[in-house]
């Protein structure tokens, strides 16, 4: 018996910029819905930016009750939108990401980051920070000095933290940020 041929599926081609958001997007999601959301999402994408609730689970390869969850939540930050859609006798729920919504999502993430990462700058830059080398546990001067600059904890001395490497690292990654931002325009 001669085999039957595999349905091809066709592909979109997706500018480099589209890619990238992409890209960004899916670990962003990773980050703030956690691995399992990211595995949703990226399946999605996948299958063309848009499959049914009913499949979703199986084909990321998540249980149907997380995908779900998972679904609601991404629904009411507006990252997915979901419609019904009759398949010959039943009615089935297709998951859509949200295009319009992906870049503001990015934007407005990136603009958060950078802006606790500015105050931590500012901090760092302000202060003179003591840390105990048993627990970690850190300290202002005035902190420190109120403990005689023995940690409460451990009776350790506190030891003067290299600040210059942590403003170093803070302003690297403001800039990677505002690297960022300037590719999405923002």
């Amino acid at each position: 018996m001669p085999r039957k041929k595999k349905k091809e599926t066709s592909k979109v081609e997706l500018d480099s910029r589209t890619k990238y958001y992409l890209e960004v997007f899916v670990e962003l999601v990773g980050k703030m819905y956690g691995e399992t959301a990211r595995k949703v999402i990226k399946h999605i994408i996948e299958s063309g930016g848009s499959a049914p609730e009913e499949t979703i689970g199986r084909d990321a390869g998540v249980k149907s009750n997380e995908a779900r969850k998972i679904l609601q939540k991404l629904g009411n930050d507006a990252l997915l939108t979901c419609r019904g859609r009759k398949v010959g006798d039943k009615v089935l729920h297709f998951w859509t990401i949200n295009w319009d919504q992906i870049e503001n999502v990015l934007i407005n993430r990136l603009k958060k980051t950078r802006e606790k990462l500015e105050t931590l700058l500012k901090f760092e830059e302000e202060n003179i920070i003591y840390e105990c080398p048993v627990c970690g546990r850190k300290y202002t001067l005035d902190q420190a000095f109120d403990y005689e600059f023995k940690c409460p904890y451990d009776n350790e001395p506190l030891i003067e933290v290299d600040r210059d490497r942590i403003i170093s690292f803070l302003k690297k990654k403001i800039e990677e940020i505002d690297r960022e931002l300037s590719k999405l325009g923002a």
